[in-house]
């Protein structure tokens, strides 16, 4: 008789504890959303952003690390201006449909369409007003007791190009303090953002790059028409 009164009081534990389990992955998905649509709604009312960074970049096919800074530039919608100091000196430039690389060790410049697979603009086209968090990516919250900022971990709904997006904010002003993307093939790209001064201003030309004098030019979307 004991054992027939122990089953169903265990048995009744382990839903209720499923239960709560439940429950608390809930809450947390909530939680994600609203930080998510917090983090939306303020870079929604940003025009235009100047911010230093630093970039770490890992091949996972190498095992190899390096990181390299610089200056960027962005302009809502969908203008954006990368300047890699010194020694590097590469200069990227989208804007809106097109982007333009400048790698000054080979004088080339490439020209390409975003759409051709050169650039995946969903990972950051939150800042470039060009998409809604809540509507491109599944959220969930990092637990990371020893940093300072909040962490969400964003997976794109539908193919992006890579794996997953990592989003660190300060957790009272939600303004952005790094991103790392990690792609398909393993290779992680984090991205620190510092200096960083909104609705200051640019301007137009900013965000055009004539062709160097000598330079190599690469039209890639000469090859796609």
């Amino acid at each position: 008789m004991k054992s027939s009164s122990v089953r169903p009081t265990t048995s009744a534990c382990a839903l209720l504890a499923c239960l709560a389990l439940a429950l608390v992955a809930a809450e947390a998905d909530d939680e994600a959303g609203r930080t998510l649509d917090a983090v939306q709604k303020r870079y929604d009312g940003v025009r235009d952003l100047r911010a230093s960074f630093e970039q770490t970049s890992f091949s996972a096919a190498l095992g190899t690390e390096t990181t390299s800074r610089g200056a960027v530039t962005v302009e809502r919608p969908g203008r954006m201006r990368w300047e890699y100091a010194a020694p590097d000196g590469r200069v990227i430039v989208l804007d809106k449909d097109s982007i333009r690389i400048w790698n000054p060790d080979e004088k080339q410049l490439q020209i390409a369409a975003l759409s051709e697979g050169n650039v995946s603009p969903t990972a950051l086209g939150f800042l470039l007003g060009q998409s809604v968090l809540r509507e491109t990516f599944d959220a969930e919250l990092i637990s990371e007791p020893a940093r300072a900022e909040r962490g969400l971990r964003l997976r794109p709904r539908s193919d992006g190009g890579f794996e997953s997006l990592e989003l660190w904010v300060d957790p009272k002003t939600l303004q952005l303090r790094e991103s790392v993307v990690l792609d398909l093939f393993g290779n992680r790209t984090r991205l620190r953002l510092g200096q960083m001064r909104e609705n200051a201003g640019v301007e137009a030309r900013e965000f055009e790059f004539p062709v160097p004098a000598g330079a190599e030019v690469i039209d890639l979307r000469a090859r796609g028409r």
